[in-house]
């Protein structure tokens, strides 16, 4: 449920360094149904609505941004999502860009279909807002060639599949199960340690602040 009464820390978000998004992270799944989604609008204007109305939105629980999907599917209790609104978006975008480069009246211009381009910066950071790749804000890029978006991890194998996991859940938006292959299918040794730090860093992510572990119900 989204409570808008509570607006503290959803409106720091631009007060604060804006080193990662405050939408939280997808599975591979949701990814992958969100890039096949902006594929089928074929205009920037559908898309950004699509991403505003449907994508914009944050978790807290107990004043601290939560990112792990898994977390936000348990519902713990006290977890509270927040919307975050055009204006919102727009100074993050201009922290990100390290310039005025997005002033929150664009924003609705690009929303509405009145500016059909954006700017490379302002794509790059928007995209670094939403999680995506940012040809998906450039409808003129054919579907073709934006199909390595869409590879399945279930045809990885179990350690790779599960550093594909763990790659995309710790914020590395832009890695593909391609990718992931290409690490080094003979080196399994090297595969694990890999993999081993990947484990260490969701850990330390995965704690809160206090070392308080989340509830789970």
């Amino acid at each position: 449920m989204v409570d808008d009464a509570d607006t503290t820390a959803a409106e720091d978000i631009s007060e604060k360094e804006p080193a990662e998004s405050p939408v939280p992270l997808r599975t591979p799944a949701a990814q992958i149904q969100l890039t096949t989604t902006l594929l089928s609008l074929p205009t920037l204007a559908e898309r950004l609505s699509y991403l505003i109305d449907h994508e914009s939105f944050c978790y807290l629980w107990r004043g601290d941004l939560v990112f792990d999907p898994e977390v936000i599917a348990e519902k713990p209790r006290g977890l509270k999502q927040k919307r975050v609104y055009p204006p919102k978006i727009a100074s993050w975008v201009e922290r990100r860009a390290g310039e005025k480069s997005l002033s929150r009246a664009m924003i609705y211009s690009y929303a509405s279909g009145k500016t059909r381009h954006l700017r490379a910066p302002v794509a790059l950071a928007l995209a670094g807002f939403w999680r995506i790749d940012a040809r998906l804000l450039d409808p003129s890029v054919p579907a073709s060639q934006l199909e390595d978006l869409l590879d399945d991890p279930e045809g990885l194998d179990d350690l790779d599949r599960r550093t594909y996991e763990l790659m995309n859940k710790i914020g590395f938006t832009g890695v593909r199960p391609r990718e992931v292959q290409s690490l080094g299918q003979d080196d399994v040794v090297q595969r694990m340690a890999f993999l081993e730090v990947l484990q260490a860093i969701d850990r330390s992510r995965s704690s809160p602040p206090d070392t308080e572990q989340l509830p789970s119900s």
